[in-house]
């Protein structure tokens, strides 16, 4: 789930000159590689890993997949079996975390973003079948959104023990026991038909989401978020160069096409 929040004035990080502020969050409280050198370490793991016959592939998610619901009956997680095997479940009945920290003005911060609509509670059975849909994933989101709204709760779990939420490891889960997520908003997605021609080509080409796209007062915080503002500036540049499309820091939502 990534948010652009527009009309945002004050000091942005340097490079950033639009009045917005992007936050861009997974599913998965954690993040599995935890550091930046554990995350260049897994990437590079994938990458020699991509070329392998897709039945292999399906295989280890399956395993990780299974072994995830086996950790859920005991209200555990570990952040690579989900990141390898996540359910397939609802993408509107997800929840979605930033799982890096950030500034969150005087304090530090984990975002949360949770389903809380009648509509998104019925997509708990909902199951993806791969074989039958590529696709599928799309499709139930485009599917939901011509005859629901869809509503999330922003929530936000304070910093608030050095010893037990640690800021440089993404992969750690800070415990409830130490700070519980609160809700501070209510985002609202209304009813609309999401995927226009105009809109997939403004959202697939154009636009571009990222951590940088940030209030100093929202900076993102270690080592994982310091190479996301790397990593994610190179991979726009590079999709725009090889499409041949002029990157656009969207700073207006009527810039976004109805």
């Amino acid at each position: 789930m990534a948010i652009k929040v527009f009309g945002v004035e004050g000091e942005k990080l340097p490079g950033h000159d639009a009045p917005t502020q992007d936050f861009v969050l997974a599913t998965g409280r954690t993040f599995p590689s935890g550091t930046a050198s554990g995350f260049l370490s897994d990437a590079k793991t994938i990458g020699a890993a991509t070329p392998m016959p897709e039945g292999v592939k399906s295989a280890v998610s399956s395993t990780a997949r299974n072994f995830n619901k086996v950790l859920g009956l005991f209200n555990t997680a570990y952040a690579k079996a989900d990141f390898f095997g996540h359910p397939f479940s609802h993408p509107i009945g997800d929840d979605y975390f930033s799982q890096a920290p950030l500034r969150y003005g005087d304090y530090v911060a984990k975002l949360g973003a949770v389903p809380a609509s009648q509509a998104q509670d019925a997509l708990g059975e909902w199951q993806l079948d791969p074989y039958e849909d590529e696709d599928g994933f799309r499709h139930a989101a485009t599917d939901y959104f011509r005859d629901h709204e869809a509503v999330f709760e922003l929530k936000v779990q304070l910093w608030a023990n050095a010893e037990t939420q640690p800021i440089e490891d993404a992969s750690v889960e800070w415990p409830s026991q130490d700070s519980q997520y609160r809700t501070v908003a209510t985002v609202r997605i209304p009813a609309q038909e999401a995927y226009s021609p105009a809109r997939v080509r403004y959202f697939d080409e154009v636009m571009t989401f990222r951590p940088a796209h940030s209030l100093a007062a929202h900076r993102p915080l270690g080592s994982v978020m310091r190479a996301r503002l790397q990593v994610y500036r190179a991979l726009s540049a590079f999709r725009h160069r090889e499409n041949g499309v002029a990157e656009e820091n969207t700073a207006d939502i009527t810039a976004i096409p109805a």
